[in-house]
């Protein structure tokens, strides 16, 4: 008699044109997909940085780090006096968290290793600072990426701070006048909203605007976000 026994794989049926795929196929992979970690990355000198997160990201390592004991025990700030480029620190005690700035990204990556390496009760992250700007004279020739690139340039030359995401505000490809973009330095940041150093003011080209603090929903208690990576 002949073998009527069904072949153990499963094949697409191809109907009208369109595939359809079987059950068993379908099965296998949602168990892939649910089981899979959604892998972060964050750029460190042309090098990623990868760390499993909830979503995908695209991060920057700037030049402040916040770092925090995870049991809530204080922290001797003596232990940073090892940590290379290490040019300013301010230690918040409510939190049991200090911020440290360095004088360039390569040296704030290398003491988040470092921290990370001597304690396993420092959580350590890299903080950034949001600026929200409205700008004048944008019209619908503007180009995108020129005009974010002269606000980018000249936010770093006035603050010596790195502008490490910056956006336009636009609706149906008009431009709504405003933006927003991260700062890796507070006192760049503080530099940009104070009244009596003329840069809250601002002109750039044929622009103009003005700086603000930013106050989305996400951030009314501080101005920072902090991202966490893998050393």
């Amino acid at each position: 008699m002949p073998n009527t026994k069904k072949p153990e794989t499963t094949k697409n049926v191809k109907s009208n044109g369109t595939s359809k795929v079987t059950k068993k196929d379908f099965s296998s992979t949602k168990q892939l997909n649910t089981t899979t970690p959604v892998v972060a990355s964050v750029n460190v000198n042309g090098e990623k940085v990868q760390s499993e997160d909830k979503k995908k990201s695209v991060r920057k390592a700037g030049r402040t780090l916040l770092v925090k004991s995870v049991s809530g025990s204080s922290i001797d700030s003596s232990v940073f006096t090892s940590l290379t480029g290490l040019v300013s620190s301010s230690e918040t005690k409510s939190s049991s968290s200090y911020f440290l700035t360095f004088d360039n990204v390569t040296n704030s990556v290398n003491a988040f290793r470092k921290l990370r390496t001597d304690s396993a009760d420092y959580k350590v992250k890299f903080s950034y600072y949001r600026v929200f700007f409205t700008v004048n004279g944008l019209t619908d020739s503007s180009d995108y990426n020129q005009v974010k690139q002269d606000i980018v340039t000249y936010v770093g030359d006035k603050t010596k701070s790195s502008v490490l995401y910056c956006k336009l505000y636009r609706k149906d490809e008009k431009y709504l006048g405003c933006g927003d973009f991260t700062i890796d330095t507070i006192d760049g940041m503080n530099t940009l909203l104070a009244k009596d150093g003329g840069l809250k003011e601002f002109t750039v080209g044929q622009l103009t605007g003005t700086f603000y603090r930013y106050n989305g929903k996400k951030d009314k208690s501080e101005q920072q976000e902090s991202v966490t990576v893998d050393a």
